[in-house]
């Protein structure tokens, strides 16, 4: 099976279909997902925030930006 989303993934083994690499935030409130190999670390991956320089001090992109690094602290990709 072949496809081109994390989501797609989801939707796969939710249906039964079989096994999948999947991260962490998709499965945080999947409680019928089950982490079959849990002592195996799978890839790192790195994100990027990009905004334009001027939007720096803005209240609402550091407010987002904050919240976005404590959610990914709480994640496994």
């Amino acid at each position: 099976m072949r496809v081109n989303s994390v989501y797609g993934l989801l939707l796969a083994v939710q249906s039964g279909v079989g096994l999948a690499a999947i991260p962490d935030y998709l499965t945080v409130k999947q409680p019928n997902i089950v982490k079959v190999l849990p002592s195996v670390q799978g890839p790192t991956t790195e994100a990027h925030f990009v905004y334009p320089q001027s939007l720096k001090n803005v209240a609402r992109v550091q407010a987002f930006r904050n919240f976005l690094y404590s959610k990914i602290s709480e994640w496994e990709f």
